[in-house]
């Protein structure tokens, strides 16, 4: 069985809420964090084939910057931010103050400016997810971001990467995906989150307690 089976569609649409609620907590604190205004929407919560996953970058472009964070606790699984050159080099002269253009090789600076944006950003967006999820939960649900490492390839040869684990254990993964706008501006930015497999087992069981306990009242 796939990992896209186990979830019903009820169980897909709570834990769309539940990435709605990080990617709300998300916008607030990298707002705080680069001091202009910004969102951070859900475009899609997705299962789909293996090969049609990794073109989810398409309109990034071939070569992308990628920051990859793992998750922990809970549930386990990864979280991505992508973008290509001009848009993640962007970040760093936005941070130092500098006119946008003057960053135009990946250095130092400009990777650790990425990174600590994707701190920011993954550990508040799992904040608000487990917020959220733990309002499903008979317990506290607890989600916990590891530092993130950067890379830099072609976009479909990082995605089959991160994809994989869930691949091996069916035709099918399931991922959520958001977008950006800086200063209203669309920003040419991706943030993924993909769940491990083990983990999609725990949010069929997690997201069914409002269904148990509802039965239970009834």
């Amino acid at each position: 069985m796939s990992p896209a089976a186990r979830l019903t569609s009820g169980q897909l649409q709570r834990l769309t809420a539940a990435f709605h609620a990080g990617a709300a907590t998300a916008s607030k604190a990298i707002e705080g964090w680069l001091m202009v205004p910004a969102v951070i929407s859900i475009d899609s919560a997705d299962e789909c084939p293996l090969d049609l996953a990794t073109t989810v970058l398409s309109e990034t472009g071939d070569i992308v910057g990628m920051c990859v964070m793992q998750m922990e606790g809970t549930l386990s699984g990864r979280m991505v931010l992508a973008f290509d050159d001009l848009s993640g080099l962007s970040l760093s002269d936005l941070l130092l103050g500098k006119e946008p253009g003057t960053a135009v090789e990946w250095g130092e600076i400009e990777v650790s400016s990425a990174l600590e944006s994707m701190n920011i950003l993954g550990s508040s967006y799992l904040n608000g997810m487990a917020a959220n999820l733990t309002q499903e939960a008979s317990s506290p649900v607890t989600l916990v971001p590891s530092p993130p490492q950067f890379y830099r390839d072609f976009a479909e040869s990082l995605l089959q990467t991160v994809f994989m684990e869930q691949a091996v254990d069916g035709s099918h993964v399931l991922f959520a995906r958001a977008r950006f706008e800086l200063r209203g501006q669309p920003l040419n930015w991706t943030f993924l989150l993909i769940p491990h497999p083990p983990s999609l087992q725990k949010l069929s069981q997690l997201l069914s307690s409002r269904d148990n306990a509802g039965g239970a009242q009834s």
